[in-house]
C-alpha cells in the first residue's frame, strides 16, 4: 500500500528541517521518501492526500502518560481502569496525533502493557517501579490494584521482558501531592464527616498541616483554622482531628516513596536504563542529593514535570538549572494548564522553564483530572506560538527528542526520514489541535478527525 501526502508544511522532527510545500511518500508501512516538493506532472500509484494548509509531522511520542493499560494505576497502584476507560484514553491520544505512549503506571506487568499495545494502534511502551520501597509506598497510599504478580516482579525481570525505563518514581498520591489533594484527603474527610471538599480546599488544608515540603514541623494552626472555615469543616473537626486526618492520609507512604526514588535511580544506574522521577516541592531535596551521588556516573535521570506547580516558579527554574548542569534532562508536562484548567491554573512555571533554551528536553501530558489533560499537540503549538521554540524545535520535543532520550520507546520512529516507520500526522496549520489524518505503520487510523476501524485491533 502506497500513500503520497503532498502540499503541506512538512516538519521532519529533526528540530531544524521544515519543507514549506513538501511531500512524504509512504510505502509498505515505511517512509519511502521525503521531498521538498512534488512534481504535479507525475502520476502516483496509490492514495494521494492533499495536505495544503496543514502541517505534516511524525507521530507524537508522549513520555509521560497514565491510565493506558489494564494494569494498576499510578505510583499508588490504585485499581486498574476498566477496558473502556483505558482504551478510551488511548483513543484520545491517537485523535490528537500521539502514536506512541510510555505508560508510567509502573506496577503494570509487561503482559498488561502488551495487551494494550496489541488491542490498540497506539504503540504502548512500559516502565517499571517494581522495587521494595515503591511497593511499600503504594500499599500505604492505596495498593488496591496490586496483585500477587505485581508484588513479586522485579525491575530486572521487567527490563528483561521489555520495559524501557524505570518510573514514575514517586507520585502525587504517595508523596502528598496532587493525588492526595484530588482523591485521598477529600475521600478521608467525606468518610469522616459526610462533607465533600474541592481539590483547592484539600490543598490548603494539607499545606496548613504539612507545608509545601511535606514536613510535620510546618504545622500552622492559624492557617488550618482559616482553611477549615473556608471548606465548611469547623463544626465537623477540631484542629487536632483535622491535622491527624491529613497526617494519617499523607505520611505513611511518604518516607518509603522517598526511599523508592533513591532505590529506583540507583537501579537505573546499575542497569543502564533511564529513570523518570516525580519532580515536585516534596522531592526537590532528594533530587539534589541523588544528582550529587550520581555525578559523573553517566546515568540518565529525567525529572518529570519539572514545571510542577508545587514548586514556586523560581524553585522550578533553580532545580532545572541544576539538573542541566548535572546532566539530568527535564520533562515539562502540559497537564491541563492550556485549555481545561481543572487542576493546574497557572502557566507561569511552564513559560519560565520553556523560554530558556535547553532547560526542558522533552514534553509530556501527565494525566490530568480524570484523564482530561490537554493534548500533547496543543503543547507543541503553544510552545511555538509563544516563541519558546521554532515550530520545528517544538515538534522535536515530542518526536525525535524522546526517541533519542529513551532508547526502546520508539525504534525507527520520531522522524520523517526514508526507511523509518510511517507514523505520520497531518494537522491544520491554523490550529494543530485539528488533527485531520494519522497513519500508524502506514495504516490510516484517523481520517477527517475520526477513528477508522483500523484504530482498534
Amino acid at each position: 500500500m502506497s500513500t503520497l501526502i503532498r502540499g503541506g508544511t512538512v516538519v521532519t522532527g529533526s528540530g531544524e528541517t521544515v519543507l514549506p510545500a513538501g511531500a512524504v511518500v509512504v510505502r509498505d508501512g515505511r517512509i519511502a521518501d521525503v521531498l521538498d516538493h512534488w512534481d504535479m506532472t507525475l502520476s502516483f500509484a496509490g492514495e494521494v492526500i492533499d495536505a495544503s494548509g496543514c502541517v505534516v509531522m511524525p507521530g507524537l511520542i508522549n513520555v509521560h502518560t497514565h491510565g493506558v493499560t489494564p494494569g494498576p494505576l499510578f505510583p499508588s497502584a490504585a485499581p486498574a481502569l476498566p477496558a473502556e476507560r483505558w482504551m478510551g484514553n488511548l483513543d484520545r491520544h491517537l485523535l490528537s496525533g500521539t502514536t506512541t505512549v510510555l505508560n508510567l503506571c509502573g506496577f503494570a506487568s509487561m503482559d498488561e502493557v502488551r495487551e494494550a499495545d496489541r488491542r490498540h494502534s497506539v504503540h504502548v511502551r512500559g516502565a517499571t517501579t517494581h522495587l521494595p520501597h515503591c511497593v511499600q509506598a503504594a500499599a500505604m497510599a492505596d495498593g488496591h490494584g496490586l496483585t500477587a504478580v505485581s508484588r513479586e516482579l522485579s525491575v530486572e525481570q521487567m527490563l528483561d521482558d521489555g520495559a524501557v525505563a524505570i518510573g514514575e518514581l514517586g507520585g502525587g498520591q504517595t508523596l502528598g501531592g496532587g493525588g492526595q489533594d484530588l482523591v485521598y484527603i477529600p475521600a478521608a474527610i467525606h468518610k469522616a464527616s459526610g462533607i465533600r471538599i474541592t481539590i483547592d480546599q484539600a490543598r490548603r488544608i494539607k499545606e496548613a498541616v504539612l507545608g509545601r515540603f511535606i514536613d510535620v514541623a510546618a504545622f500552622n494552626v492559624n492557617a488550618l483554622a482559616e482553611a477549615a472555615k473556608e471548606a465548611g469543616l469547623t463544626e465537623a473537626f477540631t484542629a487536632t482531628q483535622l491535622a491527624k486526618l491529613v497526617t494519617d492520609s499523607v505520611m505513611p507512604s511518604f518516607v518509603p516513596a522517598i526511599e523508592g526514588i533513591r532505590e529506583g535511580i540507583r537501579a537505573a544506574s546499575t542497569f543502564g536504563v533511564p529513570a523518570i522521577v516525580h519532580s515536585a516541592s516534596a522531592t526537590a531535596n532528594v533530587l539534589r542529593q541523588m544528582m550529587l551521588e550520581l555525578d559523573g556516573s553517566g546515568a540518565t535521570v529525567i525529572a518529570a514535570h519539572a514545571n510542577h506547580p508545587s514548586h514556586t516558579p523560581d524553585e522550578a527554574r533553580e532545580l532545572a538549572v541544576l539538573g542541566r548542569k548535572m546532566g539530568w534532562p527535564a520533562e515539562a508536562s502540559v497537564f491541563d494548564l492550556l485549555h481545561r484548567r481543572h487542576t493546574v491554573k497557572t502557566r507561569e512555571h511552564w513559560d519560565i522553564l520553556l523560554r530558556e533554551p535547553e532547560l526542558i528536553s522533552v514534553i509530556g501530558t501527565d494525566y490530568g483530572h480524570d484523564g482530561d489533560h490537554d493534548e500533547l499537540i496543543s503543547a507543541i503549538e503553544d510552545i511555538a506560538v509563544h516563541g519558546h521554540r521554532s515550530l520545528a524545535g517544538a515538534v522535536a520535543m515530542a518526536t525525535s527528542a524522546p526517541a533519542d532520550l529513551i532508547p526502546g520507546i520508539a525504534p525507527g520512529r520520531g522522524r520523517l526520514e526514508a526507511g523509518r516507520m510511517a507514523d505520520v500526522v497531518v494537522a491544520s496549520a491554523d490550529e494543530l489541535r485539528d488533527v485531520r489524518l494519522v497513519l500508524v505503520d502506514g495504516v490510516c487510523v484517523v481520517r477527517d478527525g475520526k477513528l477508522t476501524p483500523e484504530a482498534h485491533r
